[in-house]
């Protein structure tokens, strides 16, 4: 037997690989939950006359109503690409335009994708007049920590093997930023519910709209009486309702919820349209179905204040409370999604509160002071620690759980307790049919393995340390391509391709990077000891790297996208030679973190892209307005002189945001300004009905540099431009209008792709919307000094697309729905290389090269780079996708990686030959 407060390696380890296996088998709460997954199958379904609904394409399902001269859109899906999807199967069905969008409730996985079903006329938005009201305490209180309850229990920091679905949805990944609670900009509600009932006409189709709260205090359940259809919002589901979400959530009243599925039961509904799984068709089922439900969720109501009336504690009552048989064996209340348990617990905390009426929990003792006593009882902390290490051998995770509870609270960075602990909530998870407690269990496991591997990587010497070999990183020789489509191999460019992890939302991936053969096998890797990804990597002549990371997730926490701590250079094999972390630097006393891009220059320094917290006081002497948080976040552009000797560094330049905003609202500001007349500044409040996240409005996303004409270009994914500005200032001139070598000091030398910006244009006129990778193509190779940029093209408005050697964005409009393309300019400039403005007073540009193809499309992130031989190099972040695509627009080559990388580059073999084995 060990001696006490000692756990073998051998048997930790043991448990390690037992558990994995054990996740990988089958049993019988895998087996029921991977079942569920049939709700998900991608289908357009008919559930009447002119019904539709699209199930499986978005994590909420999408509904359409075909009326006489329009149509109904119920519900919009959560993200722009699969909305997009569904609006195109719509299409197929139908061409009417949109006439009403109906949301059954304010969650951003019902209205997240309205932009796509937006068209040329702005439809009614019909929703509660409470829309929203669930998020509002959040913000008014600013709570902020439900976002990291709510990642836990939808497993987005999960790998997807993990992952089999969430009870009511398909496995899905955020792509981008922005809150869950409320519709998109442009989508907000223009038509309300604001009593009980009320009954529409839209389209020539009748409509009742009725107030349903359940899963919100905002729902509406919609009745389509023609055709006897009841779209019934998250009110119902083929899983036991959410009545409380382990996220938390504000009040979810369980006796409401019970009288809206009544009175849903009343209707005579031929099908039954849930917010998630497939639709329930035929009249005597769609009866039974909801008269369960709601028999279900008064029970559960009922039975509590039976109980609370007996004195019975929270505890006692999940005991107490069991639904009959005959509703624990319906398919339909299977706790896929809700339990019965949390929906006890919260039927009495909406009666009674915290206090659980017993009166030695009035004050109880704090958790170290509980487990310290805890631990003398058991005779020490050592014999604790046995205690769990044996309920953990026993299989008694629960126990196992709360034992190491205990010991994390007298010690949290107890790693042993962690690991046990994780290993017991592995467990515990394997044996859950409940989705988000499962992903909930199977996340907190990984973030304690996590900070277990954190602590002894901090125990260790950083230098001259030798990164340790992880299996996310694949060794030379090894395949990892998950496909390579060569469509023309007589006019690919032979090169290189270099790979780098760029996963933004998954801030605990290794921040590795890869140089693939022609046959994506591994010729060399770089290892790290960084996390964190959804940034730029960049292959330096040293055959070293200049990457960033994550080094201190605490201090990235709560920040605007993509926020790192550190900044690397690297040897051949990953190993820092030079670091720099972000909490170290001083710009006006202010915080900083990186973000997003940066960039080598050929002296040896360093152009990157920062977030600088600034107060609200300087935010208002600004006349900026950025949110209601006591911080908002100006971007800027750094340079840093690195120091590999010394491991020092120096700020030799930099430029700000907030230095160059012109706004039109507060009249006490020195920017106050007409927006039309200054074209060189950046509107502060741009656009109006944009609510940022995190306070943060510019949202910078790239930056290059071009050494002849010492400017730097960058991109904003919110105004949807590219700026560039002049490097050859002073930083006291960067931050004024005059000095530096085309006298402007820091102002916008060139702005291109959305003139609404700056008011000098509309909606019509915009060209690119949440583009990214702006850059100057190298000299030396075809198209040298013109700019690429890649359009996402995330938005589904009217995106203009000019036509090679156009001379304006209105030369030809295209609706570009789904479709990302990439444009090659070149700014018109006169004869002193100064741009141009034409008579429209908006800058001039004449397009090069456009190219697009119905089957690319990146929502999320995507870079566009020349290759020698006139090819260009096509990066979809989300999709792991790389094309190569020739000057004619045909494609070359399609590369499937094995992750997602912002930008791919491709090297010859001369440039990379030092690094080859």
């Amino acid at each position: 037997m060990s001696k006490p407060g000692r756990f073998p390696t051998i048997l930790l380890t043991a448990l390690l690989v037992c558990t994995s296996q054990a996740i990988a088998q089958e049993n019988s709460a895998t087996e029921k939950l991977t079942k569920q997954s049939e709700q998900f199958k991608e289908q357009i379904l008919q559930v009447a006359d002119n019904v539709y609904v699209a199930v499986g394409y978005s994590v909420s399902n999408v509904s359409m109503i075909v009326g006489d001269d329009g149509i109904i859109i119920v519900d919009t899906g959560m993200m722009g690409e699969a909305a997009s999807k569904i609006a195109k199967k719509f299409r197929e069905i139908t061409d009417k335009p949109v006439k009403a969008i109906i949301y059954t409730h304010s969650h951003g996985d019902h209205t997240g994708g309205a932009p796509a079903f937006l068209g040329s006329e702005r439809p009614q938005i019909w929703a509660h007049i409470n829309f929203g009201s669930e998020a509002r305490p959040w913000k008014a209180g600013g709570l902020t920590y439900q976002n990291v309850r709510g990642a836990r229990q939808a497993g987005f920091k999960l790998p997807p093997e993990e992952r089999i679905n969430n009870g009511v949805a398909p496995v899905r990944y955020p792509k981008r930023g922005g809150e869950v609670f409320s519709s998109n900009e442009g989508t907000s509600p223009t038509h309300f519910l604001e009593g009980d009932r009320k009954v529409i006409k839209v389209a020539g189709v009748k409509l009742e709209l009725t107030s349903s709260p359940g899963e919100t205090n905002d729902g509406i359940s919609v009745w389509y009486p023609a055709g006897k259809v009841l779209f019934a919002g998250d009110s119902f589901y083929r899983s036991f309702p959410n009545l409380y979400a382990i996220r938390g959530t504000p009040n979810r009243s369980v006796r409401l919820w019970a009288e809206s599925l009544g009175r849903m039961a009343d209707k005579d509904a031929v099908a039954l349209v849930g917010g998630h799984t497939n639709p329930i068709l035929g009249a005597d089922e769609v009866k039974q179905v909801l008269t369960d439900y709601r028999d279900a969720v008064q029970f559960i109501h009922d039975k509590t204040v039976e109980g609370i009336n007996k004195g019975l504690t929270p505890d006692e009552l999940v005991e107490y409370v069991q639904l009959p048989e005959r509703l624990t064996s319906s398919e339909y209340l299977q706790p896929f999604y809700g339990h019965p348990a949390w929906g006890v617990r919260q039927t009495f905390s909406n009666y009674l509160g915290w206090f659980d009426g017993n009166a030695s929990n009035l004050f109880p003792l704090p958790p170290k002071a509980e487990a310290e006593r805890v631990a003398k009882l058991a005779g020490g902390k050592d014999k604790l620690l046995e205690s769990a290490k044996e309920a953990l051998a026993e299989n008694d995770s629960q126990w196992a759980a709360q034992l190491a509870d205990h010991l994390l609270a007298i010690n949290k960075n107890n790693a042993e307790a962690r690991q046990i602990k994780a290993e017991a909530l592995t467990n515990l998870a394997h044996n859950m049919v409940n989705a988000t407690a499962r992903n909930y269990y199977l996340t907190v496991a990984r973030e304690l393995r996590k900070q277990v591997s954190e602590a002894g990587a901090e125990a260790r010497p950083r230098q001259p340390q030798k990164p340790q070999k992880t299996t996310t990183i694949a060794s030379i020789g090894d395949a990892v391509m998950k496909k390579i489509d060569l469509a023309l191999p007589d006019e690919l460019y032979q090169g290189y391709l270099f790979w780098h992890q760029a996963d933004e939302l998954a801030t605990d991936v290794v921040n590795y990077a890869m140089l693939l053969d022609a046959e994506g096998k591994v010729v060399h890797r770089w290892d790290t000891d960084l996390t964190g990804g959804g940034h730029t990597s960049y292959l330096l002549k040293s055959g070293g790297l200049l990457r960033m990371g994550i080094r201190d997730r605490r201090y990235v926490a709560g920040q605007p996208v993509a926020a790192t701590d550190t900044l690397q250079i690297t040897d051949t094999t990953g190993q820092a030679v030079w670091e720099l972390n972000a909490k170290n630097i001083d710009i006006n006393g202010n915080k900083i973190t990186f973000h997003h891009d940066m960039l080598p220059m050929s002296n040896g320094n360093i152009l990157i892209l920062i977030y600088e917290e600034i107060s609200s006081k300087e935010a208002a002497a600004a006349g900026w307005s950025a949110g209601k948080g006591k911080t908002v976040w100006s971007d800027g552009v750094l340079e840093i002189k690195p120091d590999l000797k010394k491991s020092s560094y120096e700020i030799v330049w930099y430029w700000r945001f907030i230095d160059h905003m012109i706004q039109d609202q507060n009249t006490k500001a020195a920017n106050y300004g007409v927006i039309a007349d200054h074209p060189e500044k950046i509107d502060g409040h741009f656009p109006e009905s944009y609510a940022p996240m995190n306070a943060v409005r510019q949202h910078l996303n790239s930056l290059d540099y071009h050494a002849g004409m010492d400017q730097i270009v960058i991109s904003s994914f919110i105004y949807n431009e590219i700026w560039v500005i002049d490097h050859s200032t002073t930083i006291e001139q960067a931050a004024g209008s005059a000095g530096g070598r085309r006298g402007k000091g820091g102002e916008l030398l060139f702005r291109y792709g959305n003139p609404a910006a700056y008011a000098r244009g509309t909606e019509k006129d915009r060209l690119f919307q949440n583009q990214h990778d702006a850059n100057w193509i190298d000299e030396g190779l075809p198209g040298a000094g013109n700019i690429l940029v890649f359009n996402n093209n995330t938005g589904m408005g009217g995106i203009a697309r000019v036509g090679t050697g156009g001379a304006a964005a209105a030369v030809t409009q295209e609706q570009l729905k789904g479709i990302s393309n990439v444009h090659e300019i070149s700014p018109t400039v006169d004869d002193d290389r100064r741009y141009v403005v034409g008579k429209s007073g908006t800058f001039k540009a004449r397009q090069i090269w456009f190219w697009k193809n119905d089957d690319f499309f990146a929502p999320f992130q995507g870079g566009a780079r020349r290759l020698p031989n006139g090819n260009t190099l096509l990066t979809d972040t989300v999709g792991k996708r790389v094309w190569e695509v020739a000057p004619d627009g045909d494609v070359v080559v399609r590369y499937k990686g094995p992750a997602p990388t912002f930008k791919a580059f491709k090297y010859s073999a001369e440039q990379v030959a030092d690094l080859l084995e």
